[in-house]
């Protein structure tokens, strides 16, 4: 909780360090992205992509001609899918709510960022076979995941392009046990987030 307060508190310094500047220094948007995630670690088997979005808000601060502060808000899809059979789990499906702030350099037109982020878990459910309605909801995840981002940005004048990857560095098994559904699970193994993004930004 301390890393979460920690984040946003640089974010609400980062947004009254900008009110000094000149207004057309900064760039404030929406960003929206398609994401692959998945789930590695020792807890779940045979683990495959899942497709998710991402969306919310930016800020990007200049610090000087090369540096600047890219601060983001957003609320992410992400989770995984299984190859496990049609009467094993086979999606586990999670939204988070995320907030990061970046150290970003300007490479020439393009910036690269990065930089910790932290996201709460606001839902988590389980997925058997190829059944559309979920078997379980309110997953034994941890509520709080953090990690590392990185952004490959390129600037346009009106939209820009951003290719993005987020590492786990944090545990999100908070005992989980999905008694009576198999591959077994309770081992009391490791989950780690992982994903990756292509996204715009206006």
């Amino acid at each position: 909780m301390r890393i979460f307060a920690l984040i946003l508190g640089l974010i609400i310094y980062t947004l009254g360090f900008s009110q000094k500047k000149e207004r057309p220094e900064l760039d404030l948007g929406i960003k929206t992205s398609i994401n692959i995630s998945t789930l590695s670690g020792t807890e779940f088997e045979n683990p495959r992509p899942k497709f998710g979005y991402t969306a919310g808000a930016y800020l990007e601060t200049p610090l000087d001609k090369k540096w600047s502060l890219h601060s983001e808000i957003l609320g992410s899809f992400r989770g995984s899918n299984f190859k496990n059979g049609d009467t094993a789990y086979t999606k586990i499906a999670l939204f988070y709510i995320e907030a990061a702030i970046l150290p970003s350099y300007l490479l020439d037109k393009n910036n690269i960022s990065i930089g910790p982020y932290l996201s709460y878990l606001g839902l988590s459910s389980l997925y058997i076979g190829n059944d559309q309605k979920s078997k379980l909801n309110d997953l034994n995840f941890k509520d709080l995941d953090f990690g590392l981002a990185s952004y490959y940005t390129i600037n346009g004048p009106i939209v820009g392009f951003q290719f993005g990857v987020k590492v786990g560095l944090s545990n999100a098994n908070n005992g989980v046990n999905f008694d009576g559904y198999f591959p077994k699970t309770g081992k009391g193994g490791e989950i780690r987030n992982l994903s990756f993004e292509i996204g715009l930004l206006f």
